[in-house]
């Protein structure tokens, strides 16, 4: 096991430390008085050292429990602290994750429109191609329909990147321009079928 470094330690662990040392110190004092002979003038002298330095171990005990309440507490503090901030910032990650998810779903909802509305382009294509000529202002009606849904469904995915963009969501920001790109594209195209019917 690798010995420990009191400068690694924080002032919490150097007490401790010194506590345990100081702990086990009195407990060698101890056993060594037990096994003195305090009879002769040598033992007695050893034994009065030996109470002089049990007491200073006593002394230090005191004053390093006191630091190490005061210390013990702080740590304490800096760790309920640290949860509160936790607490509230978990708060926080819970709210932003909400707002993404009713964004991502607004952008869900346009894409499922526009899927319905291009099923429907598909079904008047296939009809379409059966149809006589004396049906085109009904085609064009049906075009005109769909260039104005598309506007609609370009104006509300704009709306849901400028919401995404302002809370920094920045890949349903990126989706969003994605969607809007398709949808002037096929505009674009639907633009161009009107003008040749």
């Amino acid at each position: 096991m690798a010995s420990l470094s009191l400068e690694t330690l924080s002032a919490f662990g150097r007490l401790a430390v010194q506590l345990d040392g100081d702990f086990s110190e009195m407990a060698r004092l101890n056993e060594q008085m037990e096994r003195l002979d305090i009879d002769s003038d040598s033992g007695l002298e050893h034994a009065v050292k030996l109470l002089g330095r049990f007491a200073q171990h006593g002394q230090n005990i005191s004053e390093n429990m006191k630091q190490f309440a005061t210390s013990l507490q702080e740590a304490r503090d800096r760790a309920e602290g640290a949860a509160k901030r936790v607490a509230e910032r978990a708060r926080q990650i819970e709210a932003r994750t909400l707002r993404q998810n009713q964004i991502r779903e607004k952008l869900k909802q346009v894409e499922e429109k526009v899927k319905a509305a291009n099923s429907h382009l598909t079904g008047f294509r296939q009809q379409s191609k059966t149809e006589f000529s004396d049906e085109k202002a009904q085609i064009l009606s049906q075009l005109e329909r769909l260039n104005s849904e598309m506007v609609r469904f370009i104006g509300e995915t704009q709306a849901i990147k400028e919401e995404a963009g302002q809370a920094k969501f920045k890949r349903i920001e990126r989706d969003a321009q994605a969607i809007i790109d398709t949808l002037q594209s096929a505009r674009r195209k639907i633009n161009s079928a009107i003008s040749a019917t």
